[in-house]
């Protein structure tokens, strides 16, 4: 956001802070509320110093709200201007955490903060800087009751909340010594008709093997697939870091591809970029002083956690494929579920990667940049047309001057869409060789699991039939 902008916002932030009484009020009793007023004024101090040259109607405003706030919190502070190394979005960035403070601790709208409608003067700043003694008087003794009110409401709930527990413990006293009778004949039950021997469940025994086959060349083809998913994911991670390193200065200045892409403008007249929709229609945007190669801020935070976590997620599955397995459910066949998972993200890896495998692909992010326009502090109205664009010498600058960056992305992009190609077939392959639920077994095992519950029951021993429990040397093709 331009700065004039930005300083023209908190102005109306602070004159809508000392145009109403109850916020007036909360800056002359918080201390917390004044040190928020104060960087506003330092900021606008800033905003007015040399470097930024910034006015309200062609006036300086922070010493006038530096003098209101003395008068309203008749409080004596020192104020000086914000370090100059904070940027435009720094400062917006304070602005906007300003407001949310002040909507979220005095109820006050956003809608209200946040109103430039209304043109102020200097006198209007003056006449505002009071606060009357009946007021603060009258919210003395509203606060106070309200503060009563809520110490009775506490007081009320917690003796109903130690009656509460009272009638509970009585409950659960009674309860225990039923379910204590009740687990004595549940006891008395297993324990007599049983004879204490509880049959084991088939379906947590390692041993048994609910599946039609064992794929001899599982083990293999599983750890063939973990290479390639991590070839895939290691080449993706690094062209996401690398793309991000990759900077285009666009300020709004002579120096920068912004001049390139606008050649015949005067940034001392600048007032906001806008994207033009139709003829009709254009909308203002906000383009950062910096972006990378792909036309993304250059902090792509999100895009290098995302790829971090891919990396740990993939390597976890990788390790579990890899490592020796003992039961042969483990050994032989892959979850499914699994296998749906990751052939969604590598399906994302393949169309992110095959976006960035030429030079085209790579200069086809930035194509938004043609339907840009500029709106001048002296343009009264919404731009509806793009003018001054100069898109293909923009273009063109940037292949040629990040022509050995780009080669090196269209390589990683190569190497990534190949390698996600041939792990998505792998993940296919695995799908056709898993092996199918034997459900004849299953039935059978059923069968057994309920004669030894049974035979248990009555105190007799029930041997399960052998047959059921597969060792890995019966192997099949």
């Amino acid at each position: 956001m331009h700065n004039k902008k930005i300083y023209i916002s908190i102005s109306h932030l602070l004159f809508n802070i000392i145009k109403n009484d109850k916020l007036k009020y909360f800056l002359r009793k918080e201390e917390a509320f004044r040190k928020e007023v104060i960087k506003l004024i330092d900021l606008l101090l800033l905003l007015e110093s040399d470097k930024f040259k910034c006015r309200y109607n062609r006036k300086k405003v922070a010493a006038e709200f530096a003098k209101a706030y003395v008068k309203i919190t008749k409080v004596s502070n020192r104020f000086e201007a914000a370090d100059d190394d904070i940027n435009s979005e720094e400062i917006y960035a304070e602005y906007s955490r300003v407001v949310t403070f002040i909507n979220e601790n005095y109820k006050v709208m956003r809608k209200t903060l946040t109103n430039e409608e209304e043109i102020f003067t200097i006198e209007d700043i003056e006449s505002n800087a009071k606060l009357s003694s009946d007021y603060v008087k009258k919210m003395d003794e509203k606060l106070a009751e309200e503060a009563k009110e809520k110490a009775e409401k506490e007081a009320k709930e917690n003796a109903e909340k130690e009656k509460a527990n009272s009638d509970k413990k009585k409950t659960n006293s009674s309860t225990e010594n039923m379910n204590q009778q009740n687990f004595n004949q549940q006891q008395n039950f297993f324990g007599g008709n049983m004879g204490g021997n509880v049959p084991p469940n088939i379906f947590m025994n390692p041993k048994f093997y609910p599946f039609k086959t064992k794929p001899k060349y599982m083990p293999l083809i599983k750890k063939l697939f973990t290479v390639l998913m991590l070839i895939t994911i290691i080449f993706y991670v690094a062209l996401t870091i690398y793309v991000g390193t990759i900077k285009v200065d666009l300020s709004k200045n002579d120096n920068s591809y912004m001049h390139i892409l606008f050649q015949d403008q005067k940034w001392d007249q600048f007032k906001d970029f806008f994207y033009v929709i139709s003829n009709t229609s254009s909308t203002r945007v906000n383009i950062p002083n910096s972006m990378n190669i792909f036309a993304q801020s250059t902090t792509n935070v999100g895009a290098i956690i995302f790829g971090a976590f891919y990396l740990i997620w993939f390597g976890y599955i990788g390790f579990t494929f890899w490592k020796k397995q003992d039961a042969s459910r483990l050994k032989y066949r892959v979850s499914g579920f699994m296998l749906l998972i990751i052939a969604i993200l590598l399906i994302y890896i393949v169309i992110t990667s095959s976006a960035s495998i030429s030079n085209d692909l790579v200069m086809n992010k930035w194509k938004a940049f043609e339907n840009l326009t500029i709106q001048q502090i002296s343009d009264t109205s919404n731009p509806g047309e793009v003018t001054g664009n100069y898109y293909n010498d923009f273009i063109k600058a940037l292949s040629s001057d990040f022509k050995s960056q780009i080669d090196i992305i269209i390589t990683l992009s190569v190497i990534t869409l190949v390698s996600s190609i041939l792990t998505l077939m792998g993940a296919l392959m695995l799908v056709i060789v898993n092996p199918k639920k034997d459900v004849q077994k299953i039935m059978k095992a059923r069968t057994e699991q309920a004669n030894a519950t049974m035979a248990a029951m009555q105190g007799k021993h029930y041997e399960i039939d052998p047959s059921l429990f597969d060792e890995d040397e019966q192997e099949q093709n």
